[in-house]
């Protein structure tokens, strides 16, 4: 019998970073898994080094100058059109600002961090670390091949106007308003007016409850159905095989993957392996 304990999280929710560590070494799993490569773990140790916000506030200002400037450009009928291939590895780029600025609105540290600390304590516990998820490359190139620039364009619109329009707080949950099924707090953003506020604190919530994810994930698929392929059907797959192979040789594997993953890879695995005791850590 192989114990596979798949723990959930979110990129910037400080309570995430708690988790793991206190999973990790409690339990001491032989084996850790962490919805990285190689390339995000170097980025994420080399951003450790950088703790300002001034950084990541420099990168998103930069990037509206410059699609200021296109725009203007765009606009200029004098302008020579050099119709540029478009740049697929911006997306990634857009996530990983979008992501940024929501840890700077919680006030948290930058995103990720809660792999960084899976990573330590994986190590300090003793355990073998695997990063299991596709390149950062790789999945950039799919995206060249496989999106249209029509969703992509779709895509990136919609996290600018999440960026830029300044509609995201990060507000305290009260008790009374909240609801173990997280339904309440989906029905009140699905509701918004187009002036209200959206509160990153009760969308974090969401994403911890299982049937509300669900229906934003759906909706996500409907909207943008490559990049839904792309981020997580393939990944998913990708990193079911992995943890596959390393339980052939470990029997008590902890998996640390952002909660969009948790319920298709524990479904996989059991798919695949009646002999996987699955165990989900919310």
């Amino acid at each position: 019998m192989v114990e596979i304990s798949i723990i959930g999280i979110t990129h910037i929710d400080p309570e995430s970073r708690k988790k793991v560590i206190q999973f990790l070494r409690e339990d001491k799993p032989d084996a850790v898994c962490l919805e990285l490569d190689q390339i995000r773990l170097e980025m994420l140790q080399e951003n450790q080094k950088d703790n300002s916000g001034d950084f990541i506030e420099r990168e998103i200002r930069e990037k509206i100058e410059n699609n200021e400037k296109e725009i203007e450009s765009s606009d200029n009928p004098n302008k020579e059109d050099l119709s540029k291939p478009f740049d697929y590895s911006s997306l990634l780029e857009d996530i990983g600002l979008f992501e940024s600025k929501l840890a700077g609105l919680i006030q948290t540290e930058q995103p990720g961090q809660e792999m960084l600390v899976a990573y330590q304590v994986a190590k300090e516990i003793g355990a073998e670390i695997f990063l299991i998820d596709k390149s950062i490359n790789d999945i950039s190139k799919y995206m060249e091949e496989e999106v249209s620039k029509e969703e992509a364009d779709k895509f990136q619109e919609m996290i600018g106007n999440l960026l830029f329009e300044e509609k995201l707080v990060a507000k305290p949950i009260e008790n009374e308003n909240k609801e173990k099924n997280g339904q309440s707090l989906l029905e009140g953003l699905n509701n918004l007016d187009e002036n209200e506020d959206i509160n990153l604190n009760e969308v974090i919530e969401i994403f911890k409850d299982e049937d509300s994810l669900e229906e934003i994930l759906t909706i996500f698929n409907q909207n943008f159905p490559k990049l839904f392929s792309i981020l997580l059907e393939d990944r998913n797959s990708y990193m079911i095989n992995q943890i596959k192979e390393i339980s052939q040789k470990f029997k008590r594997i902890a998996v640390v993957v952002g909660y969009g993953h948790v319920k298709e890879v524990a479904n996989g695995l059991k798919e695949i392996e009646e002999d996987f005791e699955i165990k989900i850590i919310k």
